[in-house]
Formats: C-alpha cells, structure tokens, sequence
C-alpha cells in the first residue's frame, strides 16, 4: 500500500481513540460528532486492513496490530505538529535570519537608526542587510529572495505578485547653514528661494518636478550647483556653503540633531512623498518577514511627520 492511499488526517483520530478509549470522547476532543469519529474509524480499517479498535465492556481497545503501531503512529504525529509549529510558532529572540532592505539612506537616517537598538533587544539574533534601491523597485532581486523588502517613496506601477503597505508620509522643507542671509528671514519668498543656488539629492534626475503643486511656479528655474544620490552628504555640504537644500522634513530635522542647520518653511507648495513598503509574494507568509514588517509598521507609526 503507499502512503497516498492514506488519508493521514485519520492517524490523528485513531491518536485520539488510543488516549481515550472511548468513541464518544475522543469526538468531543476532536471537535467532531460521534457519527463522524466511527466514520474515520471505519475508513481506516479499511486502508490499514484491520479492525484497529473493538468494543469492551469499558470502550474500545486496540488490536494487536494497533498496539504494534502505536508507538509509531504517535512519533508521526509528533513530527507533524513539530513541523506545523516551527510554521506557526515564531519566537524573535530565537530567530537567527537575516532581512535584506532595498532603500535609501534617508530611510536608514529617519528609521533604522531608531529600530536598529529595539531589533538589538527584541532580536539579538536577527541580521539586517540594507542594499541601494536607485529609483526603480528591484523586481527581480524580490523575486529572487534576495532582497526581503523595497521601502521607498518613488516606487509606481506595481507588478503583479507583489504586496505593498504604507509607512508614513513626510513633507518638505528648506535647509541651509546658520548664518544664511536667508536663515534670519522670517519667512523666504518665492523669488528669493528661486534666486538662490540649490543643491539637490536625486536619483533619477529633478524629483521635486513631479511633487509642486501648482503650475505659477513653472516660469522659475532652480539653479543647481551641486547634486548627489546621498540623503546624507549633504549635511556636510550645506554647513560651509551658501547652497540651500529642499529635502523631506524628517531628514533635516535629523540634520539638525547633529549639524549647524537651518530648516524653514519651503516657499512654493509640494505634495507630501509618501513611503511605502514593497514586498513579493513568496516572502508574505513568511513568519520572520512578517513580525520585522509589523515591527517596522510600529516603529513608523511613532514618527512625527510633517
């Protein structure tokens, strides 16, 4: 006989008659009527080819058959349900993979310096892995299990198989060193912000294009003097320069904690970016890539956004 022509799931019922002794209880431990219980019997008997219990004068007993197979029977449900808890069960301090994130540093610099010392605690096992995401979602890596998570805010057109969540949003504002002309300002005006020389963080070209509001600005020109991919070289740039900086709120705030910088109100009006959390199917039941992404959910929701 091979083991397809069994139906397993009645190995857990004939368990449940050996502990019991008894029909009646072993259905009201199985959640079943006493109808169905003699049913499963009766269908294995006749897959095993014995009668597997038989009527006493105090229940049931097994066979001599049954009692040679018990042993084995109840080593193959332990294995099951060893298996099926090492599925459900998930405890982080026992963990001992590794997430890989495609992001930016301002994500690292807004977040991850923040979850890092909790992960520290609450997964002392856990390896992080951050890996540059340069302005496309990196599909195949996803696909691949490369990478366990894309968090971004420029990520469009998801591809079919794919999951997404919101994080958090953040808005912009302006930065410059401390002793601008401008940084005294009480509020900076369009043609001044417009006539000043501007530094830009871009990945894929000018991002605040896509972002301002409305079209009155389109007749200025941002004079750009200095560019670069990094969310966080620039802090060093703006500190011994004239250059002014539109950047998300909560990495300047950040600057701040650590830089000589101003941050304003920026003059002409951008849609808030909106940061969102990518991932594929073949990682979403995953029980490790599902607590480090309701940890990180946690975590975002205590940021004070713009």
């Amino acid at each position: 006989m091979h083991i397809t022509s069994i139906d397993l799931n009645l190995l857990v019922v004939a368990d449940s008659l050996y502990r019991n002794s008894n029909v009646s209880k072993a259905a009201k431990e199985l959640g079943l009527s006493q109808s169905a219980v003699s049913h499963a019997l009766g269908r294995l008997r006749s897959q095993l080819g014995d009668s597997m219990f038989v009527r006493t004068s105090k229940g049931i007993a097994p066979t001599e058959f049954a009692r040679n197979i018990q042993a084995e029977l109840q080593d193959i449900i332990g294995r099951a349900e060893r298996l099926v808890s090492k599925r459900t069960h998930f405890d982080p301090r026992e963990a001992k993979g590794r997430i890989t994130l495609a992001t930016t540093d301002y994500f690292e610099t807004v977040v991850m310096t923040e979850l890092q010392p909790i992960l520290a605690k609450e997964a002392p096992h856990l390896q992080i892995s951050i890996r540059p995401t340069l302005g496309e979602l990196p599909k195949r890596e996803l696909e691949e299990g490369k990478f366990d998570l894309a968090i971004a805010g420029f990520y469009v057109n998801l591809p079919e198989g794919f999951y997404q969540s919101k994080l958090f949003h953040d808005g912009f504002e302006c930065a410059t060193r401390l002793n601008h002309p401008i940084a005294t300002a009480k509020k900076m005006s369009v043609d001044n912000f417009f006539a000043l020389s501007h530094a830009l963080i871009t990945l894929q070209g000018d991002f605040l294009d896509s972002l301002v509001r409305k079209k009155e600005y389109k007749r200025y020109s941002r004079n750009f003097v200095y560019g670069s991919y990094s969310f966080t070289s620039l802090a060093w740039i703006l500190q011994n320069s004239d250059l002014v900086l539109t950047a998300p709120s909560l990495l300047l705030k950040r600057y701040q904690q650590f830089f000589p910088i101003h941050v304003s109100a920026c003059p002409i009006e951008i849609n808030p970016i909106k940061i969102r959390m990518i991932w594929h199917a073949q990682t979403n039941d995953n029980p490790l890539s599902i607590w480090f992404r309701n940890k990180l959910k946690e975590a975002c929701s205590k940021i004070k956004t713009a």
